[in-house]
């Protein structure tokens, strides 16, 4: 017999509309759904793999932290991005390393690093304080920022410019 939460993460699979009332109906059962929602994980494809993922963000249960580092291995690159930045956004310990492996994984299939899985990715290394990012040089200036966007250092104008001190 198919338990209720068995049949709502079931329904994350249909692109037809009844994937967003179970995803609302799962994220109000909280951290009561997260067990049959990791077990149920394999069975979902690509699409009913992204309301749960979105489940397990808005409930922020740590339990998940494994599942979604195996999502990094999903054959969906969308699939891969939205468990890199829920590995960010719920802070899960150890996801450091499995981040820079698919990062990697990005860069041996080629994948260009304007798409949004790389970009999610690297997003996610930031956020865990794994990478510091570093704007491109503007006219004369550089400045790289924290996470939360406020500067973190200010490289000066080059010697020569009008705007050097």
């Amino acid at each position: 017999m198919t338990t209720h939460i068995e049949r709502l993460i079931q329904q994350l699979d249909d692109s037809t509309g009844p994937s967003y009332d179970a995803r609302a109906e799962l994220i109000d059962m909280g951290s009561d759904a997260i067990p049959a929602l990791i077990d149920g994980l394999p069975s979902l494809d690509g699409f009913g793999q992204l309301p749960a993922i979105e489940v397990f963000e808005e409930v922020g249960d740590p339990r998940c932290g494994p599942a979604l580092v195996g999502l990094l291995k999903s054959d969906n690159p969308t699939v891969r991005e939205w468990a890199a930045m829920a590995l960010a956004s719920l802070d899960i310990d150890g996801a450091v390393e499995p981040l820079r492996r698919a990062y990697r994984a990005c860069l041996e299939r080629a994948t260009p690093p304007d798409l949004t899985e790389p970009g999610g990715i690297r997003w996610a290394l930031t956020e865990l304080g794994a990478r510091t990012p570093l704007l491109p040089r503007s006219p004369g200036l550089a400045i790289s920022t924290s996470s939360a966007g406020t500067p973190l250092r200010t490289l000066p104008f080059p010697p020569g410019s009008p705007y050097a001190r």
